[in-house]
């Protein structure tokens, strides 16, 4: 599978005793891909538990990701966004980036995994805005998912 995007995944207790420990990441990546990155960078679950993201790298594709992501977001949560995005029909693709353009349900990466398992909910409306998209139809459960 195609790498998406990466991250610079960065040791968060080396890095506040002042020790550079990090590297990308690129996702969708393998759990071993994953477990191999977090030991080379000196996590181990025990002295090191913690990391953070340094910065992201889209190449290009969908920058509007870039601005709802922050530095303590979830590996699995990004893999599993990147799993969906690499599943996605390229119509769906424009979909999702006009509707993270938007800007609502996009305060977390959960709410922006919502949103691309949701997709069906909004449609593209031609002839507005560049990427313009609106919802259709939806409404939200009590945790403010998209049902």
């Amino acid at each position: 599978m195609a790498a998406l995007f990466e991250a610079h995944v960065t040791n968060l207790g080396k890095y506040n005793e002042g020790v550079l420990a990090g590297e990308p990441l690129s996702f969708p990546a393998s759990p071993q891909a994953v477990q191999a990155l977090l030991k080379d960078i000196g996590v181990d679950g025990i002295r090191y538990e913690e990391i953070f993201i340094a910065s992201y790298d889209f190449g290009g594709i969908l920058p509007e990701l870039l601005e709802h992501l922050g530095e303590y977001e979830s590996l699995d949560e990004l893999n599993h966004l990147a799993c969906l995005l690499s599943e996605m029909a390229p119509d769906d693709f424009e979909k999702f980036g006009a509707a993270l353009s938007m800007g609502t349900h996009t305060s977390s990466l959960a709410d922006i995994i919502n949103l691309a398992e949701n997709l069906e909910y909004f449609e593209s409306q031609e002839g507005t805005f560049p990427d313009a998209c609106i919802a259709t139809n939806f409404s939200l459960n009590e945790n403010g998912d998209i049902m």
